[in-house]
């Protein structure tokens, strides 16, 4: 019998090739085709990116650190915070986390003000967005770098807090920087952006009407992202938050249970492009096959979708 790390490693292998494969998939689709350069789709960019930092100190951490021999004293603490620890791979997460934000405020705008350059998405408001989504996650996760370190009896990288308190409010923290507060956002934005887009009465000129179809598009794909962050997120944060309130003893299941969950969300996201967007599927499968796509937008690039 599969010991469960054995079972883990495997999962996690398979999860971080894809994750790997269909993330930069993800981005040399938006830089190589120029219809696909819309402001949307570089925000995908930008999480496509933190996806594949995921994959890569996930699979650093949960693959390749168990089967080595890993270092003790200061240079294990140090290998700890920069490689071995996962801890780049969790500002990748949050990362994420903060993109879709990004992408329902532009989802936001895009449909509830078309005509307003107050909402327009500027490529110097894009640079803002990923900017500040980096560093917002460098100042949450970030605290991995200097709380991290080596543990000789568990032989692996943990937390250590100077006070239990500490470590609890860092973790009922999780549940407000990536659960409450994100979906909050996301479900109150994307909920008037469906009530606008499938309840209330639209204009019937064929522009408009096409106009309606491409953004209905793009919204149910950004939606559906949404919804698989949602049910992989939430599942980890509820087991963490149970666990440093009491009601469970967290044992080493649970935190690969938990890691598994957010390490599966960056590596089904180009999946979910694949499946709800014809667009994507065409271009992902003229890459794989390396033949050049049309390389015009058919839609007004001036008519944000």
């Amino acid at each position: 019998m599969w010991s469960m790390y054995e079972v883990f490693a495997i999962v996690y292998s398979i999860m971080a090739v894809l994750d790997i494969i269909g993330n930069t998939f993800v981005i040399l689709v938006v830089l190589r085709n120029q219809s696909m350069k819309t402001p949307v789709n570089y925000l995908l960019v930008n999480l496509a990116v933190a996806d594949i930092l995921v994959g890569i100190f996930f699979g650093i951490q949960f693959i390749i650190t168990p089967t080595l021999k890993h270092p003790e004293g200061s240079t294990g603490d140090l290998l700890c915070k920069l490689i071995t620890g996962g801890v780049p791979g969790w500002v990748g997460a949050v990362t994420s986390v903060f993109s879709l934000v990004a992408i329902a405020i532009e989802r936001y705008f895009a449909v509830m003000y078309p005509h307003s350059q107050r909402g327009k998405l500027t490529m110097t408001k894009i640079v803002i967005f990923v900017v500040v989504s980096w560093f917002l996650a460098f100042l949450w996760a970030g605290v991995g770098f200097f709380m991290t370190v080596y543990n000789g009896e568990l032989q692996s990288c943990v937390h250590s807090w100077p006070k239990d308190i500490y470590a609890n409010v860092y973790t009922v923290g999780w549940t407000v920087v990536a659960g409450v507060m994100p979906l909050g956002i996301m479900g109150c934005l994307y909920a008037r952006v469906v009530y606008r887009l499938w309840f209330k009465d639209q204009e019937n000129e064929a522009t408009q009407r096409a106009l309606l179809r491409h953004r209905r598009r793009v919204t149910k794909l950004v939606i559906a992202v949404t919804v698989v962050y949602t049910f992989c997120w939430v599942p980890e944060l509820t087991i963490y938050f149970l666990g440093f309130t009491g009601v469970i003893k967290l044992q080493a299941i649970h935190f690969n249970i938990a890691s598994a969950l957010v390490f599966l969300n960056s590596t089904v996201n180009p999946v979910v492009y694949s499946l709800q967007s014809s667009v994507f599927r065409r271009h992902f499968w003229n890459l794989v096959c390396c033949r050049d796509g049309p390389r015009m937008n058919s839609v007004n690039p001036d008519l944000r979708g």
